[in-house]
């Protein structure tokens, strides 16, 4: 029979401890540690250890397996009560688990490591409390006198490791400090997915695909290399902290190096590169200057030179290097330098107004001429967001190829989630919002969302005055304001992104304009803190989204929107268009056509059947299989197989200078037209395996 030692408290529903419990506004955060002992008699001894910053309750137990089960199902039982144990301990106290680091000593973890029987599932263990009570799990060795010690000295570790005054957060992002290379999920001590997680959401031939190609880099040894400015906050970082966890998941050699924070930099690559491309900036003061070219090289050099250069371990026998934005894009003419026989990728990833780069004096000409005869067009491949417009002039069509963005349907931004979390994120936004000055989530009305950074380009403006024109058709259809939609405008920030606080304030400033402000009780407006789930759960409480961007690339929350069977009414701007059926999955307006979004929110709210034909046609396998494309393993493929097809180890053939004659007609413009381009999707090479790059 099991020994019991201590157990947690479990509240009696209905008992005065369960009532006050029930009546906090938010559960409070807690943090536990888990320690197991694999002992001579095939049994597990575990304790663990619950931390709220101050004090520690423990939980010790014995599992005895039973020997007419194998090893695997009998840790398999183990996981369920262990889950088990918890989910009923936090729920009666009302408490939050964080985090959860699960652990053992060193001589279990020998055990462990040599015996996939027992290192499979505690592994498992760690997905189980990630999909099922929303904790980010870690695995660790410990040290202690007694598993106790071990339990508590687990919670404390995982306690450090995140944010506590901030419920609901991801771990800190970890870099390293002697080459800022990015730790994605605490070097792999973050455990929330297995391999066959990504296997059950990926179509057998796109995930054959990635098995084989994963094997050929790991046969050929290759080393692929991302740089960009920041590990924190914008798409491009969503996307890598999930593709390096895949990629350690399959064994391939993938790694992801930031550049050391400037903020006066980032003024110059924010206002003076982005916006410019975008030409959101059209005032002469963000032109670029010799100043700030030279403050720009310096940073970029310094970097190279102090993390990444010469007898760092880094670039010198890389294969593949990708940029993945311009912000670093000087230290390409050093890369090649330093490591002539690595194939270069640009990845192009903002909408660069190739229209007004073509006219000579223009900032966007000058700023393009100057990055790209200095460093880009040093690079063997150019890659755009499959939007012919953005792909400016003097780029060789031969060396372009499109990969739209994508994003993952495993991490905090995408998984799915039960009402309960739904419901306590709803909490979390409300205290940010109070804290900020706004309204919150009402909990008996629906929402309208925009999720989105405070720039210039997501036309945050035009969502104000596109939901005052709702409200008002409401009235006019005689729907009490009580039942009237509210509206959510939020995000998180970037250290890269001077912009986020001005236009935040300007957005609160244009709430109290005498034609917003009726309605300014009803509008969410908050920049929140790192924290995925957050945002996602705000997004699957929505009654729809808008995506009322003036500029765009490939809007990744247009993505996560529609997995989430959420319509979305858009502007029809940049790659948007490619990411939505107009009149299936949602609809498209003209830009600036505010009424027309209105429009489009009334007939939604006030025609259910309508509405539902939406949602409905975003649950179709179709639909689902459609979206893969935007997601990790997809996008995995894409990237191994241009590391595949351009490195020259193992691959005498290898080619960056040459495309198929089969391209596609055209390509999507970015405001209607097709243009005659020649360019093409990576998928098409691989997904056609007798041509290569």
């Amino acid at each position: 029979m099991t020994t019991i030692h201590r157990k947690f408290s479990i509240l009696e529903a209905g008992s005065p401890r369960y009532v006050l419990a029930r009546k906090k506004a938010i559960g409070k955060s807690i943090y536990l540690g888990v320690a197991m002992a694999y002992n001579s008699s095939g049994q597990f001894e575990w304790a663990c250890s619950s931390y709220d910053g101050s004090e520690f309750e423990t939980h010790e137990d014995t599992f005895i397996p039973n020997p007419e089960r194998t090893v695997p199902q009998q840790l398999e039982k183990l996981n369920d009560t262990i889950i088990e144990i918890v989910r009923d301990y936090a729920t009666t106290h009302n408490y939050r688990i964080q985090g959860v680091c699960i652990g053992c000593d060193e001589e279990t973890a020998k055990i462990v490591s040599k015996s996939p029987e027992l290192k499979d599932p505690i592994r498992s263990m760690c997905t189980r409390f990630w999909f099922d009570l929303d904790a980010t799990p870690c695995i660790y060795t410990l040290r202690g006198l007694s598993l106790t010690e071990e339990a508590a000295s687990a919670a404390r570790k995982v306690y450090d490791w995140f944010t506590p005054q901030f419920p609901g957060n991801i771990p800190r992002i970890a870099v390293d400090p002697e080459t800022n290379e990015v730790l994605v999920d605490m070097d792999s001590h973050c455990h929330m997915v297995d391999l066959h997680h990504f296997e059950e959401t990926t179509d057998k031939p796109t995930w054959d695909r990635l098995l084989a190609l994963a094997d050929e880099c790991k046969q050929r040894k290759l080393k692929i290399l991302f740089f960009n400015s920041t590990p924190q906050g914008g798409g491009v970082a969503l996307m890598r902290h999930a593709m390096i966890r895949l990629m350690r998941l399959l064994g391939v050699d993938c790694r992801w190096f930031v550049a050391k924070p400037n903020p006066d930099v980032f003024v110059i690559t924010k206002r003076k590169f982005h916006n410019v491309f975008q030409g959101v900036a059209a005032e002469e003061e963000f032109r670029l200057t010799e100043d700030d070219k030279k403050l720009w090289i310096e940073w970029c050099e310094q970097n190279f030179d102090n993390y990444w250069g010469k007898g760092k371990g880094v670039v010198d026998d890389a294969d593949v290097i990708i940029m993945d934005d311009p912000q670093v894009s000087a230290i390409i003419p050093h890369i090649r330098k330093l490591n002539p026989n690595t194939r270069i990728i640009y990845r192009s990833h903002i909408e660069i107004r190739a229209d007004l780069a073509t006219i000579p004096g223009s900032m966007q000409h000058d700023l393009w001429d100057f990055l790209w005869n200095g460093y880009i067009k040093h690079t063997d491949l150019f890659l755009s967001h499959p939007v012919a417009g953005f792909i400016p002039p003097r780029v060789p069509h031969e060396k372009v190829a499109l990969l739209p963005a994508a994003t993952d349907e495993l991490d905090g931004l995408n998984k799915k989630m039960s009402p309960a979390d739904i419901e306590y994120y709803r909490r979390v936004f409300n205290r940010c919002a109070m804290d900020q000055g706004s309204p919150g989530i009402s909990h008996d009305r629906p929402y309208v969302i925009q999720i989105a950074r405070f720039d210039p380009s997501k036309g945050i403006p035009d969502v104000v005055e596109a939901y005052c024109t709702f409200r008002d058709q409401l009235t006019a259809k005689g729907i009490e304001d009580d039942q009237h939609p509210q509206l959510v405008l939020c995000g998180h920030g970037s250290i890269d992104d001077p912009d986020g606080t001005v236009v935040y304030d300007q957005v609160i400033e244009l709430l109290g304009q005498p034609e917003y402000s009726a309605f300014a009780k009803d509008i969410c407006v908050t920049r929140l803190p790192a924290s995925d789930q957050l945002l996602c759960a705000l997004l699957r409480g929505s009654f729809c989204a808008l995506q009322l961007s003036h500029r765009e690339g490939f809007e990744v929350k247009v993505t996560e929107s529609l997995s989430k069977h959420k319509p979305v009414v858009a502007y029809r701007s940049g790659g948007i268009p490619l990411q939505i059926e107009d009149g299936k999955t949602g609809i498209l307006v003209e830009r600036g056509n505010t009424k027309g979004v209105a429009d489009a929110l009334t007939r939604l709210y006030t025609d259910m059947a309508y509405y539902q034909r939406f949602v409905d046609e975003l649950r179709t396998k179709a639909q689902d299989s459609k979206r893969q494309q935007y997601f990790t393993p997809f996008q995995s493929v894409n990237w191994l197989y241009l590391a595949t097809q351009l490195a020259f180890k193992g691959n005498d053939e290898a080619v960056a200078n040459s495309q198929p004659q089969n391209d596609v007609a055209g390509t999507y413009m970015g405001n209607g037209d097709i243009r005659e381009w020649n360019a093409k999707y990576v998928r098409e090479f691989w997904q056609d395996s007798n041509t290569v790059i």
